[in-house]
């Protein structure tokens, strides 16, 4: 069976929600990003990756609905 690994959200605030998910569910920071197209927060379980990104453009973005 397939397991979630790795999972990305585009949010408004990168830092307040890795501190909310640092928090609430004990996630651990691992790493950020600073690039210019978005920057961001990635943050671990040890099981479950996630990525909080804020991406400067809809043109980062190639789905429907851009980057928010």
């Amino acid at each position: 069976m397939t397991h979630l690994r790795h999972i990305a959200l585009s949010v408004p605030d990168p830092e307040t929600t890795a501190q909310f998910y640092e928090k609430t569910f004990g996630m651990t920071r691992v790493g950020t990003l600073h690039h210019d197209q978005a920057s961001g927060v990635y943050l671990s379980d040890g099981a479950i990756n996630m990525a909080v990104l804020r991406y400067k453009s809809d043109d980062t973005v190639y789905k429907d609905g851009g980057k928010d």
